[in-house]
């Protein structure tokens, strides 16, 4: 595990109780293994399906599942799941909420960069979603060992927030500029338990998951459906929708979501 990885675990480790409180707030933990569609963004969950068909039986890893809503889509929708963070605190109230649901998931704590205890070819789908390259200090050891453990012909999908949006202050109605696009990071928070956070441009992802040897399917590049992404909230309804108007808002007229899916060669 790498030293700013390490400091990211033990931040997510505090910190999961008051993101447990926070996803209770909004409670689509409840509801996503029997409607999937709100637990993911960038039309990723559309690319899943127009790629892998079916899930019923599937070998499906989450990577950096965090708060595991997509885990939970997925294993509604008869995927054989497992869930992989490097935070044992967030795992277990993920574990906890799917003994609740009624759902069937393999938990694992691993670092994403060094998924050891996953043997080789083991799955048909690998995913990964919002706000999970930000805590990657190199995201090519990251997809390295997503194309050891894709079978041959599986896929890999991710999407988060697109590089574009990066660069600026969080203020709306105005822009202004907090770096240059290539100001990747490190960058280290000053709070009580110390993070470190990168900003990967779009790149970086391209070109580490080219070296990996995943061939690139297909990018979309998608605006905010909902005023809650320019409001703060990750699933909660925003109640501005004047802010999806690149007039009003002009950096709605940027996309919001990358998704990316690839694919591992046939044997």
């Amino acid at each position: 595990m790498t030293g700013s990885h390490e400091k990211n675990r033990r931040y997510w480790d505090a910190s999961a109780p008051g993101w447990e409180r926070l996803r209770d707030r909004d409670g689509l933990w409840q509801t996503c293994h029997e409607n999937p569609e709100p637990a993911f963004e960038g039309r990723a969950l559309e690319t899943i399906r127009s790629l892998v068909g079916g899930l019923a039986g599937k070998d499906v890893c989450v990577i950096g599942s965090g708060d595991n809503y997509v885990a939970f889509a997925l294993a509604g929708l008869g995927a054989k799941v497992t869930s992989t963070d490097i935070s044992r605190g967030q795992l277990a109230v993920a574990e906890s909420r799917a003994s609740l649901l009624g759902l069937d998931i393999d938990f694992v704590r691993s670092d994403a960069a060094h998924l050891d205890s996953l043997p080789d070819q083991s799955f048909d789908l690998i995913c990964s979603t919002n706000g999970f390259f930000t805590w990657i200090a190199e995201p090519a050891l990251v997809l390295a060992e997503v194309h050891r453990l894709l079978r041959p012909g599986g896929f890999y999908v991710f999407y988060d927030v697109h590089p574009f949006q990066r660069p600026w202050q969080d203020q709306v109605g105005e822009t202004r500029m907090d770096k240059p696009y290539w100001d990747t990071g490190p960058h280290g928070s000053k709070g009580d338990i110390p993070t470190v956070e990168f900003e990967w441009t779009v790149a970086d992802l391209l070109n580490a998951l080219a070296e990996s040897g995943l061939r690139l399917k297909t990018i979309i590049e998608s605006p905010a459906k909902d005023s809650r992404f320019w409001e703060g909230h990750s699933y909660e309804p925003g109640s501005h929708p004047e802010l999806l108007d690149w007039k009003v808002n002009p950096r709605a007229g940027l996309p919001v979501w990358l998704t990316v899916a690839a694919q591992k060669a046939e044997a």
